[in-house]
């Protein structure tokens, strides 16, 4: 995953590897060798995918590191962010229907020439993990397990099909022991199709192809296994080939809330005035349409509000998205060297022993690789000479928001919570809000002893009693005034733009909602 200047890998793979899963339309990937430093997650909008991983420290060489890459869909479903548990081992638990869960493992297992001792190490972190799941849960293993487990299904039953290939070596036999204890079954055994259809990996001296690569779930939820196999047009520039699992599983779904426009609105546009105009009848229309209620709340004069708003907004049109990166940019040209390299890659699996073909399919690897830093290159070179131009002439706002896009996607580590104990690791959106909550409670909420002395220092004011007096429409005229523009909008998407030039009913409106909370003591819910 790592861009390097000497690597002979295109830049960006993470993207790369994105657009890949997206072709082959795979919901959840499981990656070895990741590489990334620490943990995190980086949300790849181009191709609709979020990729988690867990690896070692910034300080240490990076030789391994797990993570999973999914849909954008599947990520929002998540009742918790997936668990960093080492270098070797992360896990996540995705909600199914029935009350049912998934618990998925990627893994990364030691070479077979590495120390016992990290074997023994890398198999008790995993049995550690299993034993702390769920009974209830359904289990799917993932990974570069570096072992070899043969084909003696008689010896192994109920772990390896009639269906394996080559012979066991000593890793596989440590593979074979852990899913017996387990029962799990090696589903990559189970079906049977060609050999190149099995095998993931091809020795680089005896050129012999070997499996080692599995998909391990529980013996008693074998049924829910459609199939396993190779997928040989997957190429993403690894020696490792894709293996895909299909499972008959249902995600449980999301529930359904109200849901409102999430694009930033284009407020540039009321500078125009004829947009400006007609975003201030329709609004004006759609609020005079609002049905009388004889005992309305906050909560629903804000929410009536705010959908005419959000409705009118489309007459503006939303904002693209910004802070697209060079790869984002150069999508068009990217998909199309993809797509060469794509070509040429089947005409090599369609006939390998050809070696003009696979001279063809190298000079595209290298041809992809060469364009896509020359495109790197040109873009940031551009973005170099934007943002100093936009410093020359005192356009500080330009020159900060192409600041921005040098950071590229979005790039986010894990914020999981310590309980209050300090014993566990909170993880589930809903405990970390609690435990915020508790924090401030604390903090806030402690008896504290004031003396008179210090109360009686403390100057007096005379009090101004006409504060405490309804707010006039034409105190909440001057205060929206006030406002700020070219802010950020907050939970509810409305910019202040929109408060400012939204016309007399607008303000009308807004006055009313401000006037009932004033007389009931009550917040909307969700400004509250």
């Amino acid at each position: 995953m790592i861009d390097k200047a000497d690597s002979n890998r295109p830049e960006r793979r993470s993207a790369l590897i994105a657009h890949e899963l997206s072709r082959l339309n795979i919901d959840i990937a499981a990656l070895s060798e990741v590489r990334f430093a620490d943990e995190g997650n980086l949300r790849e909008h181009g191709a609709g995918y979020t990729l988690y991983w867990s690896g070692k420290s910034s300080t240490e060489r990076r030789l391994s590191g797990v993570g999973f890459m999914m849909k954008n869909s599947i990520a929002t479903k998540l009742e918790t962010l997936p668990r960093a548990h080492s270098d070797r081992i992360i896990s996540m638990r995705l909600p199914l229907e029935k009350k049912q869960h998934l618990t998925i493992f990627s893994v990364y297992a030691p070479t077979l020439m590495a120390e016992p001792a990290d074997k023994d190490s890398f198999y008790t972190d995993l049995r550690h993990h299993l034993n702390n799941t769920p009974v209830t849960d359904k289990i799917l293993i993932l990974g570069d397990f570096n072992a070899r487990v043969g084909k003696d299904f008689e010896a192994w039953k109920g772990v390896i099909g009639r269906h394996g290939i080559g012979n066991c070596n000593d890793n596989g036999r440590l593979l074979l022991e852990f899913c017996t204890e387990y029962q799990l079954t090696i589903t990559n055994s189970i079906f049977q199709q060609k050999n190149h259809l099995k095998t993931t990996w091809m020795h680089p001296r005896s050129k012999h192809w070997h499996l080692l690569d599995y998909v391990l779930v529980r013996q008693r939820d074998l049924r829910d296994v459609l199939h396993t196999r190779v997928m040989p047009s997957a190429e993403c520039h690894t020696d490792h080939r894709l293996v895909r699992c299909k499972l008959k599983l249902q995600t449980k779904p999301k529930p359904k809330k109200k849901s409102y426009p999430i694009k930033a609105i284009n407020v540039c546009s009321l500078s125009l005035v004829e947009v400006k105009t007609k975003f201030q009848m329709t609004l004006q229309q759609k609020l005079e349409e609002i049905p009388p209620n004889d005992d309305p709340t906050p909560d629903i004069l804000w929410e009536n509000m705010k959908s005419v708003i959000l409705k009118t907004s489309e007459v503006l049109g939303h904002t693209k998205r910004k802070n697209k990166d060079w790869f984002d940019e150069n999508d068009q040209n990217i998909q199309k060297l993809l797509a060469n390299k794509r070509a040429a890659h089947q005409a090599h699996l369609a006939n390998p022993h050809c070696s003009e073909k696979k001279t063809t399919f190298r000079q595209v690897c290298y041809t992809l690789q060469r364009k896509l830093r020359e495109m790197q290159n040109d873009w940031w070179t551009h973005l170099a000479w934007k943002t100093q131009s936009y410093a020359d002439m005192g356009d500080y706002r330009s020159f900060y928001e192409a600041l921005k896009t040098v950071y590229g996607p979005s790039h986010q580590v894990q914020s999981p919570l310590r309980s209050s104990d300090g014993l566990d690791l909170l993880t589930d959106s809903t405990s970390i809000l609690t435990r915020w909550s508790e924090h401030f409670q604390n903090l806030f909420s402690a008896n504290r002893t004031v003396q008179d002395t210090a109360m009686d220092r403390i100057p007096q004011l005379p009090l101004r009693d006409e504060l405490d007096e309804i707010p006039s429409l034409e105190e909440t005229i001057e205060a929206i005034s006030q406002l700020k523009s070219r802010k950020a909008a907050g939970v509810d998407s409305i910019p202040p733009e929109i408060w400012k030039d939204g016309g007399p009913t607008l303000h009308i409106v807004l006055h009313n909602l401000l006037v009932c909370c004033w007389e009931k003591g009550l917040m909307a819910a969700e400004r509250s």
